[in-house]
């Protein structure tokens, strides 16, 4: 037994030798220096950040056509009106929707011609309610076709008749209601709204970073997956596909961010951000050994590892890491 303890302290006692005689992968036996690095001459693509938010128009408001009061409202926020859609009673009388390339702009009778007519005629066709021609010309046809809207409507008065109050136009295309802007026991006269279109996105506005991107070159504004050609300084978006994309992948908030990246790569170099020294006045410089002077220098961008600096820049080494503490440091 003494003779395996022995044993067991002669074994502690050579491998404490080894481990002390032998030096650590990680550790050397001389000292640290200064740590110097060649500079690197690399292509980047210039990047701005910014911020985008959608530029609205109001949604088209749906006027009357008539005066009185507002005795039923039939749509509702969300409702996608149509040619023959009911709107609104003003008077117990229904005022319909109608969809054409433009409104009408007067009573129209049997002898009337014009472009109105015509759209009178193609809007009496999309209701079923005429298949004659549509030649502008208000014929025996057409009057027949009037008095079945007006029977179907509550205006058996006006027989043959179109009284333009019948109708409220909501464009060439049908209309979603975003707002309705009448309530029942309202009063309405000519011209006020009965209910308004969605808003309209008409441009996205960028905002730029402080001191704006420099001019020259082409640039696009990328926002998600969508991207545009955008003139520095401009500001502005206003391409209709463009501007419903952005706006769609904004959402209802209409703001958000994006880049705008230059279209052309240039050539920097590039630099440890930890050799970048920017002193109390706002310079930023850098040095090329401990004891070597400063060079100036512009900083274009970067990462949080790498600094990018103008390719022109008078230095090809750069000391990343002086091992050393200043109180201050000037790059003057």
């Amino acid at each position: 037994m003494a003779a395996l303890a022995l044993l067991a302290v002669v074994a502690v006692l050579v491998a404490w030798w080894v481990q002390t005689s032998t030096g650590s992968p990680l550790t050397s036996d001389a000292a640290p220096g200064p740590l110097i690095v060649p500079v690197e001459r690399t292509e980047r693509t210039a990047r701005f950040g910014v911020g985008v938010s959608v530029e609205y128009e109001e949604g088209t408001p749906v006027t009357v056509a008539v005066s009185g009061m507002v005795t039923e409202v039939l749509v509702r926020t969300g409702d996608v009106l149509d040619s023959g859609d009911v709107i609104a009673t003003v008077n117990d009388v229904p005022v319909l929707a109608m969809v054409a390339a433009a409104p009408l702009w007067r009573d129209l009778a049997p002898a009337s011609v014009g472009d109105d007519v015509a759209r009178l005629q193609r809007f009496l066709a999309d209701l079923g309610l005429y298949d004659g021609a549509v030649d502008g010309r208000y014929g025996a046809a057409t009057a027949r076709a009037v008095t079945q809207f007006n029977d179907a409507h509550g205006r058996h008065a006006s027989g043959g008749r179109f009284v333009v109050g019948s109708v409220a136009w909501v464009g060439d295309a049908p209309l979603e209601v975003a707002a309705v802007d009448v309530a029942v026991g309202g009063a309405v006269g000519v011209g006020d709204p009965l209910v308004a279109g969605p808003r309209r996105a008409t441009g996205i506005v960028i905002a730029e970073p402080t001191g704006g991107i420099p001019a020259g070159g082409q640039f696009n504004l990328v926002v998600g997956t969508a991207a545009t050609p955008y003139p520095p300084g401009s500001g502005l978006v206003t391409d209709p596909d463009a501007v419903a994309t952005i706006a769609a992948s904004l959402g209802t908030t209409g703001e958000g961010a994006g880049q705008v990246i230059s279209a052309e790569t240039e050539t920097v170099l590039a630099v440890p951000a930890s050799a970048v020294v920017v002193d109390q006045s706002g310079t930023s410089c850098v040095f090329e050994d401990v004891d070597g002077v400063p060079v100036a220098v512009q900083v274009l961008g970067g990462t949080l590892a790498t600094a990018e600096l103008p390719p022109e820049t008078p230095v090809s080494r750069v000391l990343a890491n002086p091992l050393q503490t200043r109180a201050e440091t000037s790059c003057g």
